[in-house]
Protein backbone atom coordinates (compact mmCIF):
# COMPACT_ATOMS: atom_id res chain seq x y z
CA UNK A 1 0.00 0.00 0.00
CA UNK A 2 0.98 3.42 -0.91
CA UNK A 3 0.62 5.91 1.96
CA UNK A 4 2.14 9.14 -0.20
CA UNK A 5 4.47 10.46 2.16
CA UNK A 6 5.04 13.99 2.17
CA UNK A 7 8.49 15.07 0.93
CA UNK A 8 12.03 14.04 2.32
CA UNK A 9 12.75 15.79 5.83
CA UNK A 10 8.79 16.66 6.39
CA UNK A 11 7.50 13.22 8.25
CA UNK A 12 7.13 14.41 11.37
CA UNK A 13 6.01 12.37 14.76
CA UNK A 14 3.52 10.09 13.84
CA UNK A 15 0.22 9.97 16.70
CA UNK A 16 -3.23 8.92 16.59
CA UNK A 17 -6.26 10.14 18.39
CA UNK A 18 -8.83 7.62 19.03
CA UNK A 19 -12.67 8.76 18.15
CA UNK A 20 -15.53 7.87 20.32
CA UNK A 21 -16.31 4.93 18.26
CA UNK A 22 -13.01 3.75 18.47
CA UNK A 23 -11.98 4.72 15.19
CA UNK A 24 -7.85 5.68 15.42
CA UNK A 25 -7.64 9.18 13.29
CA UNK A 26 -4.21 10.31 12.10
CA UNK A 27 -2.32 13.47 13.96
CA UNK A 28 1.23 14.39 13.25
CA UNK A 29 3.31 16.74 15.31
CA UNK A 30 6.05 18.66 14.45
CA UNK A 31 7.90 20.02 18.05
CA UNK A 32 9.18 23.45 17.69
CA UNK A 33 9.85 23.99 21.67
CA UNK A 34 11.05 28.19 20.75
CA UNK A 35 7.74 28.59 18.89
CA UNK A 36 5.21 30.87 21.06
CA UNK A 37 2.05 29.16 19.59
CA UNK A 38 0.85 25.89 18.69
CA UNK A 39 -1.11 25.57 15.73
CA UNK A 40 -3.39 22.67 14.53
CA UNK A 41 -4.07 21.92 11.30
CA UNK A 42 -7.16 20.70 9.13
CA UNK A 43 -8.52 20.34 5.95
CA UNK A 44 -11.63 20.44 3.40
CA UNK A 45 -13.78 18.02 1.98
CA UNK A 46 -12.56 15.27 0.48
CA UNK A 47 -8.98 16.40 0.93
CA UNK A 48 -5.90 16.11 3.11
CA UNK A 49 -3.45 17.44 5.17
CA UNK A 50 -0.23 16.23 3.03
CA UNK A 51 -1.93 18.04 -0.28
CA UNK A 52 -1.01 21.30 1.84
CA UNK A 53 2.46 21.09 2.01
CA UNK A 54 3.10 24.21 0.20
CA UNK A 55 1.10 26.19 2.51
CA UNK A 56 2.17 24.52 6.12
CA UNK A 57 5.95 23.95 4.98
CA UNK A 58 6.04 27.31 5.70
CA UNK A 59 4.84 27.57 8.94
CA UNK A 60 7.66 25.46 10.47
CA UNK A 61 10.07 27.66 11.69
CA UNK A 62 7.94 29.98 13.14
CA UNK A 63 5.22 27.45 14.96
CA UNK A 64 4.91 24.33 16.38
CA UNK A 65 2.77 22.22 13.48
CA UNK A 66 0.25 19.50 14.50
CA UNK A 67 -1.71 18.19 11.40
CA UNK A 68 -5.08 16.32 11.42
CA UNK A 69 -7.04 14.27 9.10
CA UNK A 70 -10.27 13.97 9.38
CA UNK A 71 -12.19 9.99 9.24
CA UNK A 72 -11.83 8.63 5.39
CA UNK A 73 -9.24 11.74 4.82
CA UNK A 74 -5.62 11.68 3.95
CA UNK A 75 -4.09 9.28 6.40
CA UNK A 76 -6.52 8.64 8.63
CA UNK A 77 -8.66 5.37 8.14
CA UNK A 78 -12.12 4.97 6.40
CA UNK A 79 -14.55 3.90 9.57
CA UNK A 80 -17.75 3.34 8.75
CA UNK A 81 -19.84 5.35 6.36
CA UNK A 82 -22.62 5.90 8.78
CA UNK A 83 -20.87 7.75 10.64
CA UNK A 84 -19.22 9.67 8.05
CA UNK A 85 -21.24 13.14 9.13
CA UNK A 86 -20.67 16.31 11.02
CA UNK A 87 -21.79 15.46 14.02
CA UNK A 88 -19.04 12.62 14.06
CA UNK A 89 -16.88 15.42 12.67
CA UNK A 90 -17.36 17.37 15.85
CA UNK A 91 -16.80 14.19 18.44
CA UNK A 92 -13.81 13.56 15.99
CA UNK A 93 -12.59 17.17 16.72
CA UNK A 94 -13.28 17.08 20.55
CA UNK A 95 -11.28 13.93 20.90
CA UNK A 96 -8.05 15.61 19.06
CA UNK A 97 -8.35 18.92 21.21
CA UNK A 98 -8.77 16.29 24.42
CA UNK A 99 -5.81 14.72 22.74
CA UNK A 100 -3.49 17.97 22.52
CA UNK A 101 -4.89 19.02 25.99
CA UNK A 102 -3.38 15.90 27.53
CA UNK A 103 -0.45 16.16 25.92
CA UNK A 104 1.33 19.53 25.45
CA UNK A 105 2.13 22.57 27.34
CA UNK A 106 0.00 25.63 27.89
CA UNK A 107 1.27 27.65 24.89
CA UNK A 108 -1.52 29.44 23.02
CA UNK A 109 -3.21 26.47 20.53
CA UNK A 110 -4.74 28.36 17.02
CA UNK A 111 -6.86 26.32 14.86
CA UNK A 112 -6.32 26.95 11.18
CA UNK A 113 -9.29 25.19 9.50
CA UNK A 114 -9.96 25.50 5.99
CA UNK A 115 -13.37 24.41 4.64
CA UNK A 116 -14.96 21.52 6.03
CA UNK A 117 -12.68 21.69 9.30
CA UNK A 118 -13.22 25.61 9.41
CA UNK A 119 -17.12 25.00 9.80
CA UNK A 120 -16.74 21.84 11.91
CA UNK A 121 -14.50 24.19 14.48
CA UNK A 122 -17.68 25.87 14.72
CA UNK A 123 -19.70 23.29 15.42
CA UNK A 124 -17.76 22.05 17.94
CA UNK A 125 -17.83 25.06 19.46
CA UNK A 126 -21.28 25.54 19.74
CA UNK A 127 -21.08 21.42 20.76
CA UNK A 128 -18.33 21.52 23.43
CA UNK A 129 -17.26 25.37 24.27
CA UNK A 130 -13.98 26.94 23.85
CA UNK A 131 -11.15 24.76 22.80
CA UNK A 132 -9.04 27.07 21.20
CA UNK A 133 -7.36 29.89 21.96
CA UNK A 134 -7.82 31.79 18.40
CA UNK A 135 -9.16 30.51 15.19
CA UNK A 136 -8.28 31.31 11.47
CA UNK A 137 -11.05 30.03 9.49
CA UNK A 138 -9.83 29.19 6.03
CA UNK A 139 -12.67 30.50 3.26
CA UNK A 140 -15.19 28.54 5.50
CA UNK A 141 -18.88 28.08 3.71
CA UNK A 142 -21.44 28.99 6.48
CA UNK A 143 -25.04 28.64 6.24
CA UNK A 144 -26.55 32.25 6.08
CA UNK A 145 -29.10 32.24 8.46
CA UNK A 146 -32.89 31.99 7.87
CA UNK A 147 -34.34 34.77 5.95
CA UNK A 148 -30.68 35.98 4.70
CA UNK A 149 -30.52 37.42 1.01
CA UNK A 150 -27.80 34.38 0.61
CA UNK A 151 -29.39 31.53 2.32
CA UNK A 152 -31.27 30.43 -1.14
CA UNK A 153 -28.51 30.36 -3.15
CA UNK A 154 -26.22 28.32 0.01
CA UNK A 155 -28.96 25.42 -0.65
CA UNK A 156 -28.56 25.25 -3.97
CA UNK A 157 -24.92 25.48 -3.95
CA UNK A 158 -24.27 22.82 -1.90
CA UNK A 159 -27.25 20.49 -3.74
CA UNK A 160 -24.81 21.82 -7.11
CA UNK A 161 -21.16 20.42 -5.06
CA UNK A 162 -23.03 17.12 -3.59
CA UNK A 163 -23.56 16.24 -7.96
CA UNK A 164 -20.27 17.15 -8.89
CA UNK A 165 -18.65 15.06 -6.30
CA UNK A 166 -20.95 12.09 -7.64
CA UNK A 167 -19.73 12.56 -11.04
CA UNK A 168 -16.04 12.28 -9.65
CA UNK A 169 -13.66 9.72 -10.88
CA UNK A 170 -13.01 7.25 -8.00
CA UNK A 171 -10.47 5.81 -9.29
CA UNK A 172 -7.25 6.49 -11.47
CA UNK A 173 -4.54 4.64 -13.18
CA UNK A 174 -1.65 6.94 -11.65
CA UNK A 175 -1.39 9.62 -9.45
CA UNK A 176 -0.68 11.55 -12.30
CA UNK A 177 -3.65 11.39 -13.61
CA UNK A 178 -5.44 13.24 -10.68
CA UNK A 179 -2.33 15.70 -10.09
CA UNK A 180 -3.12 17.12 -14.63
CA UNK A 181 -6.98 17.11 -13.63
CA UNK A 182 -5.97 19.39 -10.76
CA UNK A 183 -3.87 21.62 -12.95
CA UNK A 184 -5.98 21.62 -16.05
CA UNK A 185 -9.82 21.90 -14.02
CA UNK A 186 -10.89 25.83 -13.90
CA UNK A 187 -11.62 25.52 -10.13
CA UNK A 188 -8.00 23.85 -9.36
CA UNK A 189 -6.16 25.57 -12.12
CA UNK A 190 -4.38 28.31 -10.10
CA UNK A 191 -2.74 26.13 -7.71
CA UNK A 192 1.21 25.81 -7.46
CA UNK A 193 2.45 23.02 -9.67
CA UNK A 194 3.70 20.84 -6.76
CA UNK A 195 0.49 21.05 -4.99
CA UNK A 196 -1.49 19.70 -7.38
CA UNK A 197 0.82 16.84 -6.98
CA UNK A 198 1.26 16.76 -3.34
CA UNK A 199 -2.94 16.58 -2.82
CA UNK A 200 -2.98 13.61 -5.47
CA UNK A 201 -0.96 11.86 -3.82
CA UNK A 202 -2.41 13.10 -0.22
CA UNK A 203 -6.30 11.78 -1.73
CA UNK A 204 -5.20 8.25 -3.96
CA UNK A 205 -4.28 5.02 -2.29
CA UNK A 206 -2.74 2.51 -4.19
CA UNK A 207 -4.29 -0.76 -2.37
CA UNK A 208 -2.05 -3.26 -4.98
CA UNK A 209 1.61 -2.57 -6.60
CA UNK A 210 0.60 -1.98 -10.07
CA UNK A 211 -3.22 -1.32 -9.26
CA UNK A 212 -5.63 1.04 -9.44
CA UNK A 213 -5.38 4.38 -7.49
CA UNK A 214 -8.31 5.13 -5.62
CA UNK A 215 -9.66 7.89 -3.98
CA UNK A 216 -9.63 7.55 -0.03
CA UNK A 217 -12.99 9.60 0.60
CA UNK A 218 -15.55 7.85 -1.64
CA UNK A 219 -17.38 10.07 -3.63
CA UNK A 220 -20.48 9.49 -2.17
CA UNK A 221 -19.67 10.43 1.61
CA UNK A 222 -17.95 13.47 0.02
CA UNK A 223 -21.18 14.08 -1.95
CA UNK A 224 -22.76 13.38 1.31
CA UNK A 225 -20.85 16.17 3.76
CA UNK A 226 -21.93 18.71 0.96
CA UNK A 227 -25.19 18.28 1.31
CA UNK A 228 -25.63 18.28 4.95
CA UNK A 229 -23.72 21.67 5.14
CA UNK A 230 -26.89 23.22 6.13
CA UNK A 231 -26.20 24.71 9.86
CA UNK A 232 -27.52 28.06 10.20
CA UNK A 233 -26.54 28.79 13.80
CA UNK A 234 -22.62 29.53 12.12
CA UNK A 235 -23.08 33.13 12.04
CA UNK A 236 -24.40 33.29 16.50
CA UNK A 237 -21.48 31.12 17.09
CA UNK A 238 -19.19 33.26 15.37
CA UNK A 239 -20.63 36.77 17.11
CA UNK A 240 -20.36 34.97 20.22
CA UNK A 241 -16.69 33.15 19.75
CA UNK A 242 -14.89 33.97 23.31
CA UNK A 243 -11.77 33.85 22.02
CA UNK A 244 -10.08 35.79 18.80
CA UNK A 245 -11.42 34.28 15.40
CA UNK A 246 -10.35 35.32 11.38
CA UNK A 247 -11.73 34.72 8.62
CA UNK A 248 -8.75 34.00 5.70
CA UNK A 249 -11.07 34.48 2.10
CA UNK A 250 -10.95 33.85 -1.15
CA UNK A 251 -11.37 37.07 -3.46
CA UNK A 252 -14.94 38.44 -3.52
CA UNK A 253 -14.35 39.92 -6.65
CA UNK A 254 -12.89 37.40 -9.12
CA UNK A 255 -15.19 36.28 -11.87
CA UNK A 256 -17.20 33.09 -10.68
CA UNK A 257 -16.53 33.82 -6.74
CA UNK A 258 -17.79 31.59 -4.49
CA UNK A 259 -20.56 31.99 -2.14
CA UNK A 260 -18.09 31.67 0.98
CA UNK A 261 -15.79 34.16 0.09
CA UNK A 262 -18.99 37.12 -0.73
CA UNK A 263 -20.69 35.82 2.52
CA UNK A 264 -17.36 36.45 4.45
CA UNK A 265 -16.80 39.88 3.43
CA UNK A 266 -20.09 40.53 4.66
CA UNK A 267 -19.80 38.91 8.01
CA UNK A 268 -16.88 40.86 8.33
CA UNK A 269 -18.39 44.06 7.24
CA UNK A 270 -21.57 43.74 9.63
CA UNK A 271 -20.50 41.68 12.65
CA UNK A 272 -16.85 43.15 12.71
CA UNK A 273 -15.34 39.72 12.24
CA UNK A 274 -11.71 39.88 11.65
CA UNK A 275 -11.17 39.04 7.62
CA UNK A 276 -7.99 39.17 5.37
CA UNK A 277 -8.53 38.65 1.90
CA UNK A 278 -5.74 37.22 -0.63
CA UNK A 279 -6.33 39.13 -3.72
CA UNK A 280 -7.23 37.04 -6.71
CA UNK A 281 -7.82 33.48 -4.81
CA UNK A 282 -10.35 30.95 -5.14
CA UNK A 283 -11.69 28.57 -2.68
CA UNK A 284 -8.04 26.85 -2.61
CA UNK A 285 -6.64 29.97 -1.59
CA UNK A 286 -3.54 28.45 0.71
CA UNK A 287 -2.56 25.87 -2.23
CA UNK A 288 -2.52 28.94 -4.58
CA UNK A 289 -1.03 31.74 -2.52
CA UNK A 290 0.73 29.90 -0.29
CA UNK A 291 3.03 32.29 1.60
CA UNK A 292 0.21 35.50 1.54
CA UNK A 293 -1.98 33.30 3.41
CA UNK A 294 0.91 32.08 5.49
CA UNK A 295 2.00 36.02 6.28
CA UNK A 296 -2.16 36.73 7.17
CA UNK A 297 -1.46 33.77 9.76
CA UNK A 298 1.53 35.16 11.68
CA UNK A 299 -0.19 38.56 12.03
CA UNK A 300 -2.62 37.08 13.02
CA UNK A 301 -1.67 35.58 15.66
CA UNK A 302 1.13 38.16 16.70
CA UNK A 303 -1.71 40.78 17.11
CA UNK A 304 -4.54 38.86 18.35
CA UNK A 305 -3.83 35.91 19.66
CA UNK A 306 -0.29 37.16 21.35
CA UNK A 307 -1.50 40.60 21.66
CA UNK A 308 2.10 41.93 20.60
CA UNK A 309 2.78 44.87 18.42
CA UNK A 310 3.14 44.34 14.37
CA UNK A 311 6.46 44.31 14.76
CA UNK A 312 7.27 41.95 17.27
CA UNK A 313 7.79 38.05 15.80
CA UNK A 314 5.20 35.67 16.14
Amino acid sequence: MNTAPPAAGLQGQALAVYADDGTALSWRWYPNPAARVRLVLSHGNGLAMDGYQVFWRELLADFEVSLFDFRSHGRSPAGTPAAHHWTQFEADMQALSSALAAQFDTRPLVGVFHSLSAVTSLRHLHRYGPRWDGLLLVDPPLSPPPGHAMENEHGLEVQLLAQAALRRRPAFDSAQQLADRFARVEVFGAWQAQACMDMALATLRQTQAGGLWQLRCAPALEAHVYRENLWPQALQVLKDCPFPVHMLAADPQVQGSGLPARFALEVHQQCAIGYTCIGGTGHFLQLEQPQACALALRQFVRQSVLGAPASTPA
